[in-house]
């Protein structure tokens, strides 16, 4: 007798794990998020900025209250510039953004992860992704002119492209940088 209960409870728990892996998939097939009758537009890449080397002068009073072995005339730090994204579908104006660095120091990579709905039908995507210098700040957080800074904004790349994509419902359709090309790809079209 003690064996068909044991074997009335192996039914059981198989029994039951079989119900719930039905739930599971049942409840996988549930549409839920963005409406299905518009397609999406996403723009994902991580790159690494231009990098300058920002330095001020010290002052007297400055040096003088460091200790002897610290006191360096110059504070210098390294940072990325900070850049500008713009993109326009069919040339209405959708995306206009600074992406700067993270970090305390401002110099992580840089991220972009937008999304944008995309009506299905064919689209022209501009795409504009460059230093700029509004933001730049020094060691001290005050805005930085210096040479360092002009020669690090003339080597910076400066990443444009104008895309033909077709937007489908329920399609997502992948922008990414492509470094080689100083321009941009898209995937899933």
């Amino acid at each position: 007798m003690a064996e068909r209960g044991g074997v009335w409870l192996w039914c059981g728990r198989v029994l039951g794990a079989a119900v719930l892996l039905a739930a599971i998939a049942l409840i996988s097939n549930v549409p839920s998020g963005a409406d299905a009758r518009q397609g999406l537009l996403r723009l994902a890449w991580r790159t690494v900025g231009e990098q300058v080397r920002l330095c001020r002068q010290r002052s007297a009073e400055e040096l003088s209250r460091m200790l002897p072995h610290m006191r360096q005339t110059q504070d210098c730090s390294l940072r990325s510039l900070p850049y500008r994204l713009e993109v326009r579908v069919d040339g209405a104006p959708r995306i206009a953004r600074a992406v700067a660095s993270a970090g305390a120091r401002g110099d992580r990579p840089l991220f972009v992860q937008e999304d944008l709905a995309l009506e299905p039908g064919p689209h022209t995507v501009q795409i504009s992704f460059a230093a700029v210098p509004e933001t730049a700040r020094d060691a001290s957080g005050t805005a930085a002119e210096s040479e360092a800074l002009h020669e690090a904004l003339a080597r910076a790349h400066r990443y444009e492209g104008t895309l033909s994509v077709q937007g489908r419902a329920g399609r997502i359709l992948l922008v990414e940088l492509d470094e080689a090309r100083q321009g941009f790809r898209v995937s899933g079209d």
